[in-house]
């Protein structure tokens, strides 16, 4: 069962936003950027929020949530249960969706649109580098790294709310 109607589906859009053009466009030309779909995870214990560390293809590193892109015919939830066990090896529950994440690519031609689901690990995170995953940590909102994607650092913001002077526990979920 599909969670949305073009999951696993991939697009071209045009990009009519001010950002530079690639050599093979001229000034003022609209960029093709892809669109893609995806699932992120939002797990959280007492010591906050755990985030996973990636590079970018130019190899410097940044910090976002556990999760990747939808392959042709799988659910939302089918991509995120698998993207955990491939970058952090583990299992997963993944609860329900909280809301959703875009980011804008800046490597390639690419905008990715994030659903994130509440989810819990069923064992401790043990990073993955073959599938780019190189570090993991939990991290209270504040204390959030300069590398963080900043849609995800935004998400975070917006989706942990303060509750009881204790942040992180909107979402809470046991390790």
């Amino acid at each position: 069962m599909r969670n949305h109607p073009s999951e696993g589906v991939f697009r071209w859009v045009r990009d009519e936003r001010g950002t530079p053009s690639p050599p093979n466009l001229s000034e003022g030309d609209s960029q093709r950027r892809e669109l893609r779909f995806g699932a992120k995870a939002l797990v959280t214990n007492d010591d906050g929020v755990l985030l996973v560390r990636e590079r970018h293809d130019d190899g410097s590193p940044f910090w976002t949530l556990p999760g990747g892109g939808v392959e042709s015919g799988e659910s939302l939830t089918e991509c995120l249960t698998r993207e955990i066990d491939e970058e952090i090896r583990c299992r997963a529950s993944v609860g329900k969706r909280i809301g959703r994440c875009v980011y804008r690519h800046t490597s390639r031609p690419a905008t990715t649109v994030y659903a994130v689901f509440d989810a819990t690990l069923e064992s401790e995170p043990e990073p993955n580098p073959s599938e780019r995953i190189f570090d993991h940590a939990w991290l209270k909102p504040a204390e959030l790294m300069s590398t963080t994607l900043e849609p995800v650092e935004r998400f975070i913001e917006r989706s942990v709310a303060e509750t009881d002077g204790e942040p992180w526990r909107r979402h809470r979920a046991t390790r």
